[in-house]
């Protein structure tokens, strides 16, 4: 079925007020949720709305809460979130980065004691919007083995980059450090489908694209195998000691869902050092470069990363946002 935009936007911020969610909080959760349907990440959109309300309940996600200044030194701030809303705590923080960047050129937050922020493309929109680049990571629960291991002990921390375009959808880099998310592992069971490459390991160690069996072990492959693995553990080593924060092993010793991680927030204000005219002259060149790359297969043409994100949020706003009937019904009943 499809679901129009403000009317999933809509039903998602009332059943957040419903839950003790203050309005404007709402307001903003529920849009940034039907905006990641709406633009194509329905992991992290409808699908992802029933657990944020439990986690609610459960009183793992505090609503109402703001992020709280820990200490300040020139272009950089840590923060405690206090177990706030993933999406707003992270929203203020990039926010705050861009502030720091425009008084210093770099603007660095790190928050710690927040929850999930759904999609860490969010904040790369929200940078690029104001005219800045930007970075910024999280870590997770214990997730995923690092290469050569059986046990999961790290997180598939995703990270994510930005970059302006004058012209054109911006770059944007959003990727765990996973082959495949959990929430796309899920996604392919609930449309039940295998996934286009390995996934990760089954029951008997065998390499397989079969999301469910995956799911089981929790084996999942790191991106790269065992470069993914390390990258896994450096973003988690930067975002918890630079905000004070939890590890992944200190936010896997806490009981119930994933909750109390740690995030990193940078943002570059480049037009203190660069020409913007001729920034924009290297991205175009850029682009034009790799788009004219020779397909391997013609039915399929080459994009930049965060190119296909304007075309799916325009055909969604025009059809309505995909949901699958019975998660729209459990969202409608809660």
């Amino acid at each position: 079925m499809r679901v129009a935009f403000e009317e999933a936007r809509k039903v998602l911020a009332e059943k957040l007020e419903k839950h003790g969610v203050p309005a404007w909080q709402a307001e903003k959760v529920g849009y940034e949720m039907a905006r990641n349907s709406l633009e194509g990440i329905y992991t992290h959109g409808l699908n992802r709305f029933e657990r944020l309300v439990r986690n609610i309940d459960e009183g793992i996600v505090i609503p109402g809460t703001e992020p709280e200044l820990i200490h300040s030194f020139g272009a950089m701030e840590n923060y405690d979130g206090r177990l706030g809303l993933g999406i707003t705590n992270a929203l203020f923080s990039m926010s705050r980065a861009m502030e720091l960047a425009t008084e210093h050129g770099v603007g660095i937050v790190a928050l710690r004691n927040t929850n999930h922020w759904l999609r860490a493309a969010t904040y790369g929109y929200q940078a690029v919007e104001g005219g800045f680049a930007a970075m910024c990571f999280t870590n997770t629960i214990p997730n995923m083995p690092t290469w050569g291991a059986i046990d999961s002990r790290i997180g598939n921390n995703p990270f994510m980059m930005a970059f302006p375009r004058r012209n054109g959808s911006p770059i944007i880099v959003d990727s765990a450090m996973s082959q495949f998310s959990y929430g796309a592992l899920e996604l392919a069971r609930l449309e039940h489908r295998t996934m286009p490459v390995d996934a990760g390991f089954d029951e008997n160690g065998r390499l397989t694209k079969d999301p469910d069996a995956v799911i089981r072990t929790k084996r999942i492959i790191p991106t790269g195998y065992w470069k993914g693995a390390a990258m896994s553990f450096a973003l988690d080593i930067f975002a918890s000691a630079l905000s004070m924060g939890a590890s992944v092993a200190a936010v896997g010793r806490l009981d119930g869902d994933e909750h109390g991680v740690s995030q990193f927030f940078m943002a570059i204000d480049y037009r203190k050092i660069s020409d913007e005219d001729a920034v924009d002259d290297i991205v175009e060149g850029a682009i034009a470069d790799l788009k004219s790359s020779i397909p391997s297969d013609p039915a399929r043409p080459i994009i930049y990363t965060g190119e296909m994100t304007g075309r799916i949020r325009e055909e969604n706003l025009k059809e309505g946002i995909p949901a699958d009937e019975g998660v729209w019904q459990r969202i409608l009943s809660l």
